[in-house]
């Protein structure tokens, strides 16, 4: 609902005030002293170390706060968001505001906080773009010339690939991938692997490739499998590699590429190792489907979408044991356009050893449903614009259901469970739905287990909705953070151990 005013909401009802808030009986709206007459401030805020959050007790005593006649916050509800049982007001020139009622009792101070790092080099471990030149070489001439000819299906050993494990089958797979033409079936046999000794590409359209075979990749600095044209299947496939000896960056190191095109399906793939992304689909992908692949054991992202892909689906995912994020949606500035229209469906993501469970750092019209994220290095969903990658901002995010568990597992990150972040000073993190989410298993020691990060006051994060959590676990780290005044957000029905949160400046337990 564009420009009402809510209070932010605790589990399903109005949270208990700080002595320094006061409350209108007739509105229901919170009105608190800013800390500058200029800016509206969600709670009062003194002067803090870099890091600090406002209303931490930590800073009891080291620094000060003006006191000035009170000021309506104002937290705008996300339009295509309907927020339950939130008391609002709408404003009008010519009605004054109300005067405030008297304050209640204070509330009494938690436990002192750790102070929040952002600095983005610790919130971030990233994910560099692919370095090195994206060019496909063109399909060769069809033998006989490009004539019609009737739909075959064919193995690739009728092209001299054995299939040992032992014998360089590259050329021969190569040979029987350029012979195919639109709407034949090339089998790779099952019970068979095939060695691949350099980069193999699929440049002839509408083709699948399927049987059931293994294609072993034995050098990793060349070991992609690159689909590179239009309404192509990889089909019933596993692609596994020898060994890996580091995290390679390169287009030759992404085990299965998706290069640009359209239609592309990859249904029932296994990914066993990588030397950089399981599965790397980027060039402007639209139109795509990926269908109950299994990604394991890669240096960098299990899948990994990027460079403007669109328009696409991934459905059914186990994405285990990878080196950085499990599932992650990344726009860079230099891609030309962002990630958008890309949707999620019952992801199962299972440790992840460097990065996120779950992740977009830059991109449009993302939904998430039916998340199932477990021990993630970082935290298990992960929204975000990172300037010391440079990344595209965020905008209409919906996570939809799920289950978290297990998150920020590594004591040297501070992320929490949920993060939604902003390390630049230019763009935003806006519109984003997080709802219907069960959040247990984490770790006493993070400082908090949601959080609205942002380095800056001008790193914008702003109609952010958060419904129907439900926190159980250790009450010690925060239930949310919200480390600036700027941030706009709403709550309903968030809750930890069966009980609503209560506010104290920037934290709610």
């Amino acid at each position: 609902m564009i420009g009402a005013t809510l209070v932010v909401l605790v589990g399903a009802g109005v949270p208990s005030l700080t002595s320094a808030q006061t409350s209108s009986p007739e509105t229901g709206v919170v009105s608190m002293p800013p800390s500058s007459p200029a800016v509206a401030q969600p709670y009062p805020v003194a002067t803090q170390a870099r890091g600090q959050v406002p209303g931490d007790p930590a800073a009891a005593g080291t620094s000060s706060t003006t006191q000035a006649p009170p000021t309506t916050v104002e937290v705008p509800v996300p339009a295509a968001v309907p927020t339950p049982d939130v008391p609002v007001t709408v404003p009008t020139a010519a009605q004054p505001a109300p005067a405030p009622a008297p304050a209640p009792d204070p509330v009494p101070a938690p436990a002192p906080e750790q102070p929040v790092v952002v600095d983005p080099v610790v919130v971030d471990p990233g994910t560099p773009p692919v370095s090195g030149d994206p060019t496909i070489e063109p399909a060769p001439p069809y033998e006989g010339g490009d004539t019609d000819a009737a739909v075959r299906l064919y193995s690739v050993t009728e092209f001299g690939a054995v299939g040992n494990g032992v014998t360089d089958d590259t050329a021969a797979l190569q040979r029987a991938f350029d012979a195919a033409r639109d709407g034949d079936v090339v089998v790779i046999p099952e019970g068979r692997t095939f060695v691949q000794a350099d980069v193999l590409t699929v440049r002839r359209d509408g083709i699948t490739i399927t049987g059931g075979g293994t294609v072993l990749a034995t050098r990793e600095a060349r070991s992609s499998f690159v689909l590179a044209a239009d309404r192509v299947t990889l089909d019933d496939v596993t692609l596994r590699i020898s060994g890996t000896s580091k995290r390679w960056d390169a287009y030759e190191q992404q085990r299965l590429r998706i290069a640009g095109h359209t239609g592309i399906t990859v249904r029932d793939v296994a990914v066993v190792g990588s030397a950089a992304a399981g599965m790397y689909i980027g060039n402007g992908t639209s139109n795509f489907l990926i269908e109950r692949v299994d990604v394991s054991n890669t240096r960098a992202d299990g899948i990994h979408m990027t460079q403007g892909a669109r328009d696409g689906r991934v459905v059914a995912p186990y994405v285990h044991n990878v080196g950085d994020d499990g599932v992650a949606v990344v726009s860079y500035r230099g891609d030309g356009a962002p990630c958008t229209r890309i949707e999620v469906v019952s992801p199962r993501v299972d440790g992840t050893s460097g990065g996120r469970g779950m992740s977009v750092v830059g991109g449009t019209d993302i939904t998430w449903l039916d998340v199932d994220v477990r021990n993630t290095y970082a935290s298990a969903l992960f929204i975000a614009a990172e300037g010391n990658w440079g990344t595209t901002g965020v905008a209409r995010v919906r996570v939809l259901g799920g289950t978290v568990v297990n998150a920020n597992a590594d004591t040297t990150i501070d992320h929490g469970s949920v993060m939604l972040y902003n390390g630049t000073s230019d763009l935003a993190v806006e519109d984003v739905l997080i709802s219907d989410i069960n959040v247990s298993g984490y770790r006493g020691t993070m400082s908090r287990v949601l959080g609205l990060i942002a380095n800056t006051p001008a790193g914008v994060i702003r109609n952010i909705s958060l419904q129907s959590i439900t926190i159980t676990g250790d009450s010690r780290p925060a239930a949310l953070v919200v480390n600036q005044p700027t941030s706009q957000f709403g709550m309903a029905g968030v809750t930890r151990n069966g009980g609503g949160l209560r506010q104290s400046g920037g934290y709610f337990r």
